[in-house]
């Protein structure tokens, strides 16, 4: 390509330099003129002096030199714009070159000039930024020196001097502030008042103690001397009874001074006569005796059938005090088809003597109705009567709790409350599985507050 462009201009140059050597006039005649209409191009007055040319044109017929003329203007007109495309591609190409290797030579310098600068900069000996490291975090660098002098212990204006002279004034001697503070001796202290506090506390507890165990025990010798203990145990069981019976419908009698159906027989302090309406009209009764004094085991047999006897009662209830009572029978236990319990006077309220009593009185129902062929369940009854007494040994340990550590007091009294609903309610299981036997309806003393019935309480017993 580059060899046919060359051959091309030389042609160019040679007719151009033929052109030259012509006068003005005569290179104004052969320039002639060109016009140019639309697409058309119109050459008139072209003179061409060429010797070869003329001689090439001079060959052919007359006739065909005006085509041929054409024709050759038409290749030579094609021939300098393709020349003049190539001319343009060739310099496009060589100034592409040109770039690519000045983008070449520029890449190698800064290459070069990086190499350089990161070599200055991290070579491992000479580099600046090990030089900078060893400045400041070498073996005698700035930074270790800095850390020796804030934590030398035996420089007074280092962090460490610092901070000991701080804290020695808090904590070092008796005159430091935390020794004032915590010093229960000073006056103006924390620990002084809170001291005094708890001395008057403990103070005014024990005064409260003291008259209370006084209480206690002149409530004990009372009730020790003569015949007067009897009567005094005996006047609350009869007040507890009643609170009990009004309710229910049930009366009370107060039998301690009344000879009964055995000659000379006294037996029975107490007689609880059954609502009617529960037993459906029968007279039905039980025999309650106060007890505070010890008795064994065939003394408790022989105390309860002689006041049944006396009394004609179809159950036997005895109550004791707290110390009197048999081992076991706190708060409540079942002798044979007979109920055991024991009453604290000092208690405003005593769940398990509630319990018994209310247990005495289903027993008495379910005998008289036993007598008629009807059947109770008797092992309900003692599941009932174990959880009654698991639930009322929980209730002494709470008591306990209460007397001995006052901050708990409502915590523990919250307690007491639902744990003396899960005790009624197992009572009123008993209930139901004792009038259920002969599928008797529940009685009014099986209603509940919350109006529950009896199949209900006994699942819950």
């Amino acid at each position: 390509m580059s060899q046919t462009l060359c051959d091309r201009r030389k042609n160019c140059d040679e007719g151009n330099d033929m052109t030259d050597q012509l006068g003005d006039h005569d290179r104004a005649d052969a320039r002639g003129e060109v016009e140019i209409r639309d697409d058309c191009l119109i050459v008139s007055r072209l003179r061409l002096c060429d010797a070869d040319l003329t001689h090439f044109v001079a060959e052919a017929e007359a006739g065909q030199r005006p085509a041929l003329v054409e024709r050759a203007l038409r290749v030579g007109l094609i021939a300098l714009r393709n020349a003049s495309v190539t001319v343009n591609v060739d310099y496009v190409q060589k100034e592409f070159a040109r770039l690519l290797d000045d983008v070449e030579q520029a890449h190698r310098r800064a290459e070069d000039a990086l190499d350089q600068s990161l070599r200055e900069t991290f070579a491992d000996e000479g580099g600046r930024l090990p030089q900078t490291l060893e400045r400041f975090l070498g073996q005698r660098g700035s930074l270790p020196r800095l850390i020796d002098e804030l934590f030398d212990e035996e420089r007074r204006d280092s962090a460490i001097g610092r901070i000991r002279t701080l804290l020695a004034g808090y904590f070092d001697g008796d005159g430091a502030i935390l020794a004032k503070l915590l010093d229960p001796a000073r006056d103006g202290s924390p620990l002084h008042t809170f001291r005094t506090e708890m001395h008057e506390g403990l103070k005014e507890l024990a005064d409260r103690l003291s008259r209370l165990d006084e209480g206690n025990r002149a409530r004990a010798d009372e009730r020790a001397r003569g015949t007067a203990k009897g009567t005094d145990f005996e006047d609350v069981v009869e007040e507890r009874l009643g609170a009990l019976a009004g309710p229910l419908g049930d009366l009370v009698e107060r039998t301690s001074t009344i000879v009964g159906d055995t000659a000379r027989a006294k037996k029975g302090d107490f007689v609880l006569l059954v609502n009617p309406a529960t037993t459906g009209g029968c007279p039905v009764r039980v025999a309650v005796e106060a007890k505070d004094r010890h008795l064994t085991l065939p003394e408790i047999g022989r105390e309860i059938e002689a006041a049944k006897s006396n009394r004609r009662a179809a159950v036997a209830l005895l109550v004791f005090t707290p110390e009197t009572a048999p081992v076991g029978t706190a708060p409540l236990n079942l002798h044979g088809d007979d109920v055991l319990c024991q009453l604290d006077i000092d208690e405003p309220q005593s769940v398990g003597f509630e319990a018994a009593v209310r247990l005495a009185r289903a027993l008495a129902v379910a005998a008289a109705r036993q007598s008629g062929g009807n059947c109770v369940d008797v092992e309900a009854v003692r599941r009932n009567v174990e959880a009654l007494r698991r639930r009322l040994d929980t209730v002494r340990g709470m008591k306990t709790r209460l007397t001995s550590i006052s901050g708990l007091s409502d915590e523990i009294r919250a307690d007491l409350d639902g744990l003396r609903s899960e005790l009624l309610a197992s009572v009123a299981g008993i209930e139901g599985a004792l009038q259920t036997s002969d599928g008797a309806e529940p009685s009014p003393m099986t209603s509940t507050p919350e109006g529950s019935t009896a199949e209900e309480r006994t699942g819950a017993g």
